[in-house]
């Protein structure tokens, strides 16, 4: 698990030093740091054999914000 997470911030900070040549906005880094954190949980509930069902997350969302 400590290599996923050394993994996670090598590929977090080597992603925005390759982004800062781009002159993108604050709102597209937090889409990489949001999708890449979403894929670091997703990969580390799978090795903790314990898996993240995204579908039973965004049914809860739905149905603590009123939607549902």
């Amino acid at each position: 698990m400590t290599r996923m997470i050394i993994a996670y911030v090598l590929f977090i900070l080597g992603g925005l030093l390759m982004l800062r040549g781009y002159r993108l906005t604050k709102k597209d880094k937090a889409i990489f740091i949001g999708i890449t954190t979403l894929g670091a949980a997703l990969w580390g509930s799978i090795i903790l054999k314990h898996p993240f069902d995204v579908n039973k997350a965004i049914a809860w969302m739905l149905t603590q914000g009123g939607l549902g």
